[in-house]
C-alpha cells in the first residue's frame, strides 16, 4: 500500500473501540523503513480529555484511565514532528525539532501494531498507545519514559495485561538495539528535514471517527 507524497493521512489512537486522538498528517515518503509522515505545528487535532475538565495530574493515572472522556479540538504545538510508521512493528518513531529547525532527538512511541486503511477515500493509520516510551538523544543515548504510568495501567480493564507487558517493553528494547548500532532509522536520515512549503495544513475530515 503506497500512499502518495503530499497526501493526507489521519493517525488515530484507540482504546478499545473508541478513538481518543486523531492527528492529521502529510505523507513525506515511503521506503523499506516505513511510512514517513509530517505533523506540522498548528495542525488541528483532536485529543481525548477527562469529561469533567480535570487533568491526569488532578486525579492520578489509574482514575483518569477509568473516568469518562470527551474528544476536544486542539492545535498541535511546536515546530512539527516527523513520524515513521514501520511496516510491521509495535512502535512509531518521532523526530523532534527545535524552533530554529535543528534536530532535538527521537521519541520512540510504543504502541500496537498499526493498521492502515482507507475509509470513504480518507487514509488512516490506526493504533493504540501503550504508555511506555523511549527518548533518544542525537548521540543515540537513551532513557525510558513513563515507566510509572505503564506500570499503573497494566492490568486495568481495556489496557494490556501483565502477560502482555513484557512484549511491549521488548518493542522498546528492539528500538534501543537499532539506536545503539546506528542502524536505520537511527542513521542520521531526516535529521535535517524541512517540510515542503507548498503543503497546506491538513484538516480532519467530517467523519474522521468512521470505522
Amino acid at each position: 500500500m503506497d500512499w502518495e507524497s503530499g497526501s493526507r493521512v489521519v493517525v488515530r489512537h484507540f482504546r478499545g473501540r473508541e478513538p481518543h486522538a486523531a492527528l492529521p498528517t502529510t505523507v513525506v515518503t515511503e521506503d523499506s523503513t516505513g511510512l514517513l509522515l509530517w505533523l506540522a505545528g498548528g495542525t488541528p487535532v483532536v485529543r481525548g480529555l477527562l469529561a469533567d475538565g480535570r487533568t491526569v495530574r488532578d486525579v492520578g493515572v489509574v482514575a483518569s484511565a477509568l473516568l469518562p472522556r470527551s474528544l476536544r479540538p486542539r492545535q498541535w504545538r511546536g515546530t512539527g514532528i516527523l513520524m515513521l510508521i514501520p511496516p510491521a512493528e509495535d512502535w512509531s518513531l518521532w523526530w523532534f525539532f527545535r524552533d530554529d529547525g535543528s534536530f532535538m532527538g527521537w521519541y520512540g512511541n510504543l504502541e500496537d501494531r498499526q493498521v492502515r486503511r482507507v475509509v470513504d477515500g480518507v487514509q488512516y493509520v490506526d493504533t493504540a498507545d501503550n504508555a511506555l516510551d523511549v527518548w533518544f538523544e542525537p548521540d543515540r543515548s537513551w532513557s525510558w519514559k513513563d515507566e510509572d504510568e505503564f506500570a499503573d495501567l497494566t492490568g486495568l480493564p481495556g489496557y494490556w495485561t501483565a502477560a502482555q507487558a513484557p512484549h511491549i517493553r521488548a518493542a522498546g528494547e528492539r528500538l534501543i538495539t537499532l539506536a545503539e548500532s546506528g542502524a536505520p532509522p537511527f542513521d542520521g536520515r531526516w535529521t535535517d528535514f524541512r517540510p515542503d512549503p507548498s503543503w497546506p495544513l491538513p484538516t480532519l475530515p467530517p467523519h474522521w471517527h468512521a470505522a
